[in-house]
């Protein structure tokens, strides 16, 4: 396994007094598992199994490894399935990764791992992947023909390239995460000048009660209000490349900072005393962006779930010294 020690920078407007919310994410540690090549390999429902090992790869295809029970449940279903031989294949996901956060940063740099053995330039993903907008739209822009398998299927796979998490959330292998940048990001015709509100006024989750407030108080500070889900893949894109100061509760639009410009700055709206939630400083860190917060009253401490209440006093200050 290959051990990755990262360090981090503090917020740019860091207050003394909220230290402790980001100090244990300035130091990370983690291990991630080895790529594999396997002959040969079924890939059962959701899990790949080495026929001349006798092993399943459950780490590999999950987050947190399947025990000896679901495995064989898992391996009986499957015997009354149809089978699908595939010459060469990819394997980048977990159960995961049908999310926009985590397809983006887990499963391209799992990509690219991949690629890099030049052994496949395909990958195999469920059926129900083609429904996601984001996984067609990025594969057709990187040119990767993915093979969908259905659910009654299963595959032999000659040539399987097992790729692992490239890094244990909330972290990221911070090459990986620019390489990621590099592919797909849009160099802009002129120089970034947009100022972004990602807002979440029609998601199912983590609203922001007082939303109409801050869109006016925004809107004075010249910022356009923007709602991800109207925007195809590659329009929201060429928006990051334009945008100079990306703002959104904390939330999946923040992931479109992989595709800002370096000078860019990032604002996360988070949660009153979250100290757990920080994947986005972290990955703002990784891109080498400046990432900035204001802390909000939710209406629970967990911050996945609740709806917030933004302090506008607070965004108005810290807008007062980015739009200077």
């Amino acid at each position: 396994m290959e051990e990755i020690k990262v360090t981090r920078k503090p917020p740019a407007n860091l207050r003394k007094e909220d230290e402790k919310l980001f100090s244990d994410a300035y130091e990370a540690n983690f291990s991630i598992e080895t790529i594999r090549h396997l002959k040969n390999t079924l890939v059962l429902q959701d899990t790949v199994f080495s026929l001349s090992r006798l092993r399943f790869y459950s780490s590999h295809t999950h987050v947190h490894s399947l025990g000896i029970l679901p495995l064989g449940k898992r391996a009986v279903y499957c015997m009354t399935k149809k089978w699908k031989r595939i010459p060469h294949a990819i394997w980048i996901t977990d159960e995961w990764s049908a999310n926009y956060f985590h397809w983006i940063t887990d499963c391209l740099p799992r990509l690219w791992i991949g690629l890099n053995r030049e052994i496949s330039d395909q990958v195999i993903l469920p059926d129900s992947y083609q429904h996601l907008p984001f996984v067609c739209q990025s594969l057709a822009l990187l040119n990767i023909n993915p093979i969908y398998y259905q659910s009654n299927e299963n595959l032999l796979v000659e040539d399987l390239v097992l790729t692992p998490r490239t890094a244990t959330f909330p972290n990221f292998n911070q090459d990986l995460v620019q390489n990621t940048r590099n592919k797909l990001q849009i160099s802009p015709s002129i120089e970034p000048f947009r100022r972004v509100y990602v807002s979440r006024k029609f998601a199912p989750k983590r609203k922001i009660h007082n939303e109409e407030s801050v869109e006016s108080m925004l809107a004075e500070y010249g910022f356009e209000v923007i709602y991800a889900e109207d925007l195809s893949f590659q329009e929201q894109i060429r928006l990051m490349s334009e945008t100079k100061i990306l703002v959104s509760l904390h939330g999946a639009a923040l992931t479109n900072m992989i595709f800002l410009p370096e000078e860019s700055k990032v604002v996360e709206l988070r949660n009153q005393g979250d100290s757990i939630s920080q994947c986005y400083f972290n990955l703002a860190n990784a891109l080498d962006l400046p990432y900035y917060y204001t802390l909000n009253q939710g209406d629970s401490k967990d911050s996945i779930m609740s709806d917030f209440t933004v302090d506008i006093e607070a965004l108005k200050k810290l807008l007062d010294l980015l739009c200077d």
